[in-house]
């Protein structure tokens, strides 16, 4: 949809541009580029709750369960929920990093992390 727009606004630049009687030609490129900047400029300040759930990899039902525990700052819009994109943002940069163990690693891999671990040893 966002590609959509970007088009239908570069195109309605140069449009524009062209009817307007632009003698130079590089004053269209001037019009174009700052057309093209347009949906870049614009970010998304409020998601739908569907949205922050594609955002986050996560139901609708934790989605309501982060903003009634305070961890999303949720507002009201007509009949809708929007979440603030700072919010969802603060969530994902406070969230640790996670750590594959157990089952999923082979006895030598296990091993070596320990090893690591008691050595002090830290591989990024």
């Amino acid at each position: 949809m966002k590609m959509i727009l970007a088009a239908a606004a570069l195109l309605l630049a140069i449009i524009f541009a062209a009817s307007s009687g632009v003698g130079d030609p590089g004053e269209l490129h001037h019009v174009v580029l700052a057309a093209a900047a347009i949906p870049m400029a614009a970010k998304a300040e409020l998601f739908t709750v569907a949205e922050a759930c594609k955002i986050l990899s996560v139901s609708k039902v934790t989605i309501y369960k982060l903003i009634s525990i305070g961890q999303l700052d949720a507002r009201k819009v007509l009949n809708g929920t929007r979440i603030t994109a700072k919010s969802v943002e603060a969530l994902l940069a406070a969230a640790p990093k996670a750590e594959i163990t157990g089952k999923y690693l082979t006895l030598k891999t296990r091993r070596r992390l320990a090893h690591e671990r008691e050595q002090g040893v830290s591989r990024a």
